[in-house]
């Protein structure tokens, strides 16, 4: 049986070409026999530069450009790329296959013209400029860096002119050109993308592909499994051919693999913006702490419940059947449910946001005699806060313990007579609840969080390890549960977050709930699912707000970069409401009509408030077009386009995306700030920011912005329109 090995280039003319995949999946399960390949039609191009080069019949239209390498008893088929007929030929007599003689890289690569820089040290300059890469091409060869790449990036003083250039190295040398221009030393790239503990026993670097040996030893260090997976079970390859995998899902970067694959004393923290690939090292990481000791359990967990739903098809996927029982994938809310019930049975019925503001108005109103300043403060939402974000994160809620608990991250002061007043109230809205049978999500939590910290019980550290994702929106009394479900010791608490995507929970710190990262964190900043394009028109949203993470320290996105590049973002202001749903409905029409192969549900419409996306909707459902509207409580249907609000869309990814109603009474939204104390309200500008830069990074190739009137004050300015 042969051996079949993807690129990433092969896997994306698949999902831009659906139409292609039944008739791929015979072309390599043929392959993969390698005992039948009856029909293929294996060709060598007229003048190929590489003799292991091949064409194979996809279709009658189409071919896929693939090497054979390896030896009879032991034989590769390195799938590159399908093209149409004649554009196959001539991409596969340009291409090579080889291992880099600098680190052992497998590298396929094929000419190309490499574009003309705008400024550069040889041309046209500001004589200020700085390099980007300030060493000699000699210095850069010595790493693996092309001779013509290196050439061309010394002379380099502008950061899109060296994006543009990336785009046309191999995906490692490509990574490796950024981090120089970042900062990092010769040294310090080359251990990243070649290190040490790759190298094999009987020789320092595997140059000769032509040996099994040597050819597997390539293809197997982290750098080249950056851009090529080695595809070893059936079930692995008809996942990756159906597309059920987003690409930046199984191509690793060293650094994605390193924080996957390293064991570590303790918790462990890892943030970085949208797209820079956490879920997906979440993902990667809870079925290597499985494999790695057949008797632990894992808890891979997040905030969002649609998240929870979609990491459970995906690690079913990466994990296999064995390996996946030890994994509990599992909304955090829902795992609070079920240790609550499995104790003491079916408990009352959860309370929504409005239900509980309610209950807050009515227990204010039985406390008849607060001062009239307190009274202006402790307004029901303010309360509703408090309660969830200061006294349920309490081990041991009690207004003495209340009257010293710090507030950190609450805007607001209280005196020691203001908070003692205010639990007069709190005793009311708990009786109240009571009466009316019901609960809170965080009443839940705090409640499961007390049952597993209890040593005598079997729920108690039932986890060896817990791996949390979207852990920014997680409550005080989330993390009392986490930190209890898991005891303190190696690898116990991994831990992705992004300040920026705050768009729940208020800033804590959790080393004050037993949880300590200092010196064990790492950022990511290279973005894998937006371009550059995009994400540079996301980035810009957060200018302004201030933005600080789980460990108390200042986030940036200073260093956030792409290599995906792609058309700007679309900006459009209506003058009435009707034009500016007329206007989504003809752009949702076009990219429909495009004919990519995407199913509908790559499209996506995102709006502030339920009643924008429902009559978004409607009107798609009456221009003929398919549309569904995204619910919790029901899979994801991509026979239509996406309708969601944008806190739906959390979690979520789209090839297209269409961001609407971002004017200045629903964006910031005039609701949220109205219920909301003074003091209150730089936090909330902060999370309606987030909410954007959410739902602008939901893409990955297009994103179309509108608005009715004004545009909203977060949007970044000036604002090109059409």
């Amino acid at each position: 049986m042969a051996t079949v090995v993807f690129a990433k280039e092969f896997q994306k003319n698949l999902s831009v070409e659906g139409s292609l995949k039944p008739r791929a999946w015979d072309l390599l399960t043929k392959l993969s026999a390698d005992h039948d390949l009856t029909g293929l039609d294996l060709k060598i191009p007229k003048g190929a530069r590489d003799p292991r080069v091949r064409t194979a019949r996809v279709t009658d239209n189409h071919r896929a450009v693939l090497f054979a390498a390896g030896s009879t008893d032991d034989q590769y088929y390195l799938l590159v790329a399908i093209r149409p007929h004649d554009e196959a030929y001539e991409y596969a007599a340009q291409v090579t296959m080889r291992a880099n003689p600098a680190n052992g890289v497998f590298e396929v690569l094929h000419d190309t013209e490499l574009p003309r820089p705008r400024w550069s040290r040889g041309g046209e300059t500001e004589e200020n400029r700085p390099l980007l890469v300030p060493y000699r091409p000699s210095e850069l060869e010595s790493i693996g860096i092309l001779p013509e790449l290196a050439a061309r990036a010394v002379e380099l003083v502008d950061e899109n002119d060296l994006e543009d250039l990336c785009l046309h190295a191999p995906t490692w040398q490509a990574h490796a050109l950024l981090d120089l221009a970042c900062g990092l030393s010769l040294e310090q790239v080359k251990r990243r993308y070649a290190p040490q503990g790759e190298r094999s026993v009987g020789h320092a670097i595997p140059t000769d592909v032509d040996d099994p040996a040597q050819l597997r030893d390539s293809l197997g260090r982290a750098a080249s499994l950056m851009e090529f997976v080695v595809v070893e079970v059936d079930e692995q390859l008809r996942r990756m051919l159906t597309g059920d995998f987003a690409a930046w899902r199984l191509f690793l970067h060293p650094d994605q693999r390193h924080l996957v694959e390293r064991a570590r004393k303790g918790s462990f923290r890892v943030a970085g913006g949208a797209g820079t690939g956490k879920t997906v090292v979440a993902m990667h990481r809870a079925v290597a702490l499985a494999r790695r000791n057949p008797q632990s359990r894992v808890l891979l967990t997040t905030y969002t419940r649609n998240l929870a739903q979609q990491l459970t098809e995906h690690v079913k996927g990466l994990a296999g059947p064995d390996v996946f029982e030890r994994i509990d994938v599992s909304g955090v809310d829902q795992l609070a449910r079920n240790i609550v019930a499995r104790t003491h049975g079916a408990g009352p019925r959860i309370m929504n946001e409005p239900d509980q503001l309610r209950v807050w108005a009515s227990a204010l109103a039985a406390v008849p005699d607060l001062p009239p300043g307190d009274r202006e403060r402790l307004t029901p939402y303010f309360l509703m806060n408090e309660y969830e974000q200061v006294i349920l994160g309490m081990a041991a809620p009690s207004l003495d313990g209340y009257l010293v608990e710090p507030r950190r991250g609450r805007r607001a002061k209280l005196s020691r007579l203001q908070k003692t007043r205010l639990w007069r109230v709190v005793d009311e809205f708990v009786r109240l609840m009571a009466r009316e049978g019901k609960t809170t999500y965080t009443d839940v939590v705090a409640q499961a969080a007390t049952i597993a910290a209890g040593a005598d019980l079997p729920l108690a550290n039932r986890y060896h390890h817990v791996v949390i994702d979207e852990a920014q929106d997680l409550t005080p009394a989330h993390w009392r549960l986490l930190r209890a479900v898991v005891a303190k010791g190696p690898d116990d608490l991994f831990i992705c977050e992004d300040a920026h995507q705050r768009i729940y929970g208020e800033r804590l710190v959790i080393s004050r709930y037993g949880i300590e990262t200092r010196g064990r964190s790492q950022r990511l900043t290279l973005n894998y699912r937006t371009t550059k394009q995009v994400l540079g028109f996301a980035t810009r949203l957060l200018a302004g707000g201030n933005f600080v993470d789980l460990a108390d320290e200042d986030e940036s996105t200073s260093h956030y970069r792409s290599l995906l590049g792609g058309p700007e973002p679309v900006t459009h202001g209506a003058a009435s409401w009707q034009e500016e749903k007329d206007f989504v409905v003809a752009t949702v029409r076009s990219w429909l009509e495009e004919q990519t192969g995407q199913e509908p549900g790559a499209f996506a419409v995102l709006a502030r408030s339920h009643e924008i996306r429902d009559e978004m909707a409607r009107e798609l459902l009456a221009a003929d077009l398919p549309a569904v509207v995204m619910s919790p409580e029901q899979p994801v249907d991509f026979s239509g386009v996406q309708v969601a609000t944008m806190h739906r869309a959390k979690g979520t990814e789209f090839a297209r995306c269409v961001v609407m109603g971002a004017d200045s009474d629903h964006i910031p939204h005039k609701y949220v700030f109205q219920r909301a104390e003074a003091e209150e309200r730089v936090d909330l500008l902060a999370r309606e920011r987030c909410l954007l830069y959410v739902a602008c990074t939901r893409p990955r190739d297009q994103l179309v912005v509108t608005w009715t009137g004004d545009p909203s004050s977060l949007l970044p300015s000036p604002l090109r329109t059409r």
